[in-house]
């Protein structure tokens, strides 16, 4: 399981290091710190971060609102407010900026978690499900797919195919296998296109994990075989340099 990298925004230093206890016990995140807008740059700059919990007020002349304004214009990355201001004016600044979620302090484990899990949900909500052109907005190196009620971070390289069954999608990888609310075609168009390909109404592949092919078929890594259908099959078998 790959961890999600967390940058924790936050000038109070006690409050951050008991994010960060928080947050490690669990396994499931590795986490960073800034106290300042400034310092929060350098850390993007320098470090792979996936997730962001950016407290509203710091220190300096720049906010926590600011610097989500830089990771929406740069980044595209999903971040949650943490704030212990909760009045009217402060959640319409914040809201301009279209924050994943929010988290009131103070607060505890479980309200840690649920912030989270709804701030990663609206995340590939926005990711995923809104319509766009094909490639548009293509997700390049990881999702966030959800498993036992937690979020896990999936390196795209990782899926060896996808399959839809009904309104739902799985999604078939190296170690583990994840059930999506969401139709195919959605997720086609957020996936890049030279690394995957379409060989049945039901089942899209990654290219790079095509090991062989039949009449009918394609074999994958870890021994997976996907058919292939008529109006498919041409296109499939170009894949192949064939003697």
């Amino acid at each position: 399981m790959h961890q999600i990298n967390i940058l924790i925004v936050e000038d109070e230093i006690l409050l951050a290091q008991d994010l960060q206890i928080r947050l490690q016990k669990s396994g499931k995140y590795k986490t960073h710190t800034a106290d300042s807008f400034d310092e929060a740059i350098k850390v993007l700059l320098t470090t792979k971060i996936d997730f962001l919990i950016i407290d509203i007020t710091l220190k300096g002349d720049k906010s926590g609102i600011d610097l989500a304004k830089k990771v929406n214009e740069k980044l595209k990355l999903p971040f949650l407010f943490l704030t212990s201001h909760a009045d009217q004016v402060t959640f319409e600044q914040a809201k301009v900026v279209c924050p994943s979620a929010y988290l009131l302090k103070p607060f505890n484990d479980r309200e840690i978690s649920m912030s989270i899990d709804l701030a990663l949900s609206n995340f590939n909500q926005q990711t995923l499900e809104e319509d766009s052109e094909p490639n548009e907005e293509a997700v390049q190196e990881y999702l966030f797919l959800k498993k036992d009620n937690a979020f896990q971070k999936v390196m795209v390289e990782d899926i060896i195919y996808l399959e839809a069954q009904s309104n739902y999608t799985y999604f078939h990888t190296k170690t583990e296998k994840f059930m999506y609310a969401i139709v195919l075609k959605k997720i086609i168009e957020k996936l890049p296109q030279d690394q995957f390909i379409r060989v049945h109404r039901s089942f899209v592949v990654n290219k790079k994990c095509i090991t062989g092919f039949s009449n009918n078929a394609v074999t994958l890594d870890e021994h997976y075989e996907v058919p292939v259908s008529k109006q498919n099959k041409e296109m499939v078998f170009k894949l192949f340099n064939t003697v």
